[in-house]
């Protein structure tokens, strides 16, 4: 069975997180992308979500890894919702699997961006409430 591109390209920027390849995970956004840093904080833009992964990569001393343990695609026209199992780590940072929330969109030349980056998911309605 063939892969879903919107799979495919979360696969692309997986390994360009992991790589620190911070030009070519910029391809996968589009201009006006949201990326969820940590519940409660944000990154607008292909500029910020950039300064963001840089300032990741340090925070995982440069060993972040990251990669998908099931994932469901929900396609409607230009627009996908992905729900992903999502699991994280680095030296020092055991294994932490989130339930992820990805959105996508089609360009007019046909390739899938990604326009929200929600590696937490729903957690962050209730990391973000404080009562």
């Amino acid at each position: 069975m063939n892969q879903h591109p919107v799979q495919l390209q979360i696969e692309r920027a997986d390994k360009a997180i992991v790589a620190e390849d911070f030009d070519a995970l910029m391809d996968i956004y589009t201009d006006d992308a949201v990326l969820v840093i940590e519940p409660g904080r944000n990154a607008v833009g292909k500029s910020e979500i950039r300064k963001a992964f840089e300032a990741i990569a340090v925070y995982f001393k440069n060993g972040l890894q990251v990669e998908q343990n099931g994932m469901e695609i929900l396609e409607s026209g230009d627009t996908a919702l992905v729900l992903a199992n999502t699991v994280v780590s680095g030296p020092g940072f055991p294994a932490a699997e989130r339930k992820a929330t990805y959105v996508f969109n089609k360009s007019p030349s046909g390739a899938w961006l990604c326009s929200i980056d929600n590696s937490y998911g729903h957690e962050i309605i209730s990391l973000h409430m404080r009562f």
